[in-house]
């Protein structure tokens, strides 16, 4: 056994490394990596494929949120990962009607405007939903250009099967699945734009209707690059765009004069063959309504602060309304928590991008510009993020899994009465060697942490997981704390270790350290735009997917020697600490997702060490 040895003095950032590690894009090299990575790509689908047919949801979950689920398969995927994900079985969201108030230590209702009609709902509805469609209006497309690193598929396809009509079928039933949420859940929650554009991000991936069962596979929305016009504003923190003017929009995949529609068919656009096709479930595991109100009680899945807080304050023995040891970086917190980490955070890894965001007033509450936090943070990227890597961040939070036991998940839904345990249960052999090729920790691993029995009485809170996280990596680990670490784990995988959105926090770094020289160079106006309309960030994953099955990649990838793993995780987090795998050039989803952990763990030794000088 290893002793962890990243005390002050000891740990090892290696920062020197982020800016030697990037590759091109171009050459030999390249060209064999990325016929290595369609081969894995295509291992996965089948594997995916039959982890379905068996229901193995424990595995589904991992893939989903340490490498993704591909394109072909989310429609299919998603709802079985909601159908068993801890905060669908016992939610828990934020309101936007009720705010709790801690001088009278007591709720209150939020002030907001005159109780909408059902006329004037389905109306405000209809408005927000309209905005992601084309607009009708000029009877023209608004003109688009695609560049040579986007593939250009929309052109190639029938698409006058799809027909205004179907589109307005599409659009009638999104707004049927936001009315069913409403009416389950709006005495906790109003309508607010996002829900709309949770729903059309939704749709893009899993079908609202059975339009096709052919083999051009479900009809979905084609995704739209969006602008946001400066007369457009919301709030942060409720957001009601009711007034808002309509956006003009261009798909992000091609145009079409003739055929004015926002509907394609998924296997024209990310192929899957028939022989693989024939393997998929012939009914979807539930409807489009059931899977969009799990998937909004994930997105806005929110932990019973007010509990937390109070018990962290009973347990140390104070009546202050926030101890200040309530420090949920691990278990998340509420909004307001996630913005105070965010921005912390940003001005520590990015101190020369934060301080031109200040002074440009970006971040800024009283600019109108804010909103892009709404859709960064409240939203989980709807909106503001191109929808394929909005779907990478939906798979991290829709395969978050905490370790199956009782006390792991109470830690996470700490106002959880319900035993389910038992739903969860260690993925079967067959797969386990591939699985275990995909990741050998979680993303965002920190020394020790999985080592923790979090939840149990001496690991209730936080602060006392991160002061045992402290004294473990600072003095060594005294023989009493081997009981966990001895044991075997070749059978097992890595769970989830911390909140999803605050996972998310640290993906939206990732964003913008990615970006930062851009970012730089940018003026005031620019980066609002970037920030509300973010670039495509993993389009060597989007290519891959829609070239898996080109007949000539398969066939020079059968010549190709033994695959390397995508993912270049320690094998322990019993480890030292080490920062930067940039390879900013590659374009893929999981270098910013290793970019995320890197962030996460730099940052949070930093804060450990300052709390310990400060005792």
């Amino acid at each position: 056994m290893r002793s962890v040895k990243t005390g002050r003095g000891t740990v090892r950032c290696r920062l020197a490394g982020m800016l030697e590690k990037k590759s091109s894009m171009s050459g030999p090299h390249h060209h064999m990596k990325h016929l290595k990575q369609q081969q894995q790509s295509r291992e996965l689908v089948e594997t995916i494929i039959d982890l379905v047919e068996q229901n193995d949801h424990d595995s589904l979950a991992f893939i989903a949120r340490n490498c993704g689920v591909p394109p072909q398969l989310r429609h299919v995927v998603w709802p079985i990962l909601l159908r068993y994900h801890p905060m669908c079985i016992s939610p828990n969201i934020m309101s936007n009607v009720i705010t709790w108030d801690p001088h009278c230590n007591s709720y209150s209702v939020v002030e907001s405007q005159v109780e909408q009609s059902q006329e004037e709902l389905d109306g405000v509805i209809l408005h927000d939903l309209r905005k992601y469609f084309h607009s009708r209006g000029n009877g023209t497309v608004t003109g688009c250009t695609t560049s040579s690193s986007e593939v250009s598929t929309v052109n190639s396809m029938d698409i006058s099967m799809l027909t205004v009509e179907d589109e307005s079928v599409v659009l009638n039933a999104l707004k049927r699945a936001i009315l069913r949420f409403l009416n389950r859940w709006s005495k906790i929650f109003k309508y607010e734009s996002g829900l709309a554009w949770i729903a059309t991000g939704l749709a893009e991936w899993v079908p609202v209707q059975e339009l096709s069962l052919g083999l051009e596979g479900p009809v979905v929305l084609s995704g739209k690059k969006h602008t946001h016009p400066h007369s457009h504003a919301s709030s942060f923190a409720h957001s009601h765009n009711s007034g808002a003017a309509s956006l003009s929009v261009t798909p992000t995949t091609g145009c079409s004069q003739s055929a004015n529609v926002c509907l394609c068919y998924l296997y024209k656009e990310y192929p899957l063959p028939a022989k693989l096709r024939s393997k998929l479930p012939n009914e979807p595991v539930c409807s489009f309504d059931h899977t969009f109100e799990r998937l909004v009680l994930v997105i806005l899945h929110c932990p019973d602060t007010i509990l937390a807080q109070k018990q962290t304050a009973s347990h140390l023995n104070t009546n202050e309304p926030h101890p200040i040891n309530y420090f949920p970086v691990i278990s998340g917190g509420d909004l307001s928590y996630q913005t105070q980490v965010f921005f912390k955070v940003f001005s520590t890894i990015l101190p020369e991008l934060y301080q031109p965001f200040t002074e440009e007033s970006v971040l800024q509450t009283s600019n109108r510009r804010v909103n892009w936090l709404y859709w960064w943070l409240k939203c989980s990227g709807a909106r503001a993020l191109q929808k394929q890597d909005r779907a990478r961040l939906w798979d991290i939070l829709l395969g978050w899994r905490p370790k199956p036991n009782m006390s792991s998940i109470n830690f996470f839904l700490n106002y959880n009465t319900k035993k389910f345990d038992h739903l969860y249960k260690e993925p079967s052999k067959n797969h386990m060697n591939f699985l275990k090729s995909l990741a050998k920790n979680d993303p965002f691993w920190f020394p020790d942490l999985d080592l923790i029995p979090i939840g149990t009485p001496k690991y209730r809170f936080d602060y006392e997981i991160l002061k045992e996280i402290l004294r473990r990596n600072r003095y060594g680990q005294n023989a009493e704390d081997q009981t966990s670490i001895d044991e075997p784990q070749d059978d097992k995988i890595p769970y989830s270790l911390i909140d999803p959105h605050i996972q998310l926090l640290f993906v939206y770094v990732a964003i913008l350290q990615y970006n930062e020289f851009k970012l730089l160079e940018f003026e005031e106006t620019e980066i609002s735009e970037f920030l509300t309309n973010v670039p495509m960030l993993s389009k060597a994953d989007d290519y891959c997917y829609r070239k898996l099955y080109d007949t000539a990649t398969i066939s020079e990838s059968s010549h190709s020697s033994s695959q390397e793993d995508l993912h270049k995780r320690p094998g322990s987090s019993n480890m030292l600490i080490e920062v930067g795998n940039d390879a900013k050039a590659s374009h893929s989803f999981d270098d910013l997702l290793s970019m995320a952990g890197d962030i996460w763990r730099k940052w949070l030794w930093a804060e450990l060490e300052e709390s310990s000088i400060d005792e």
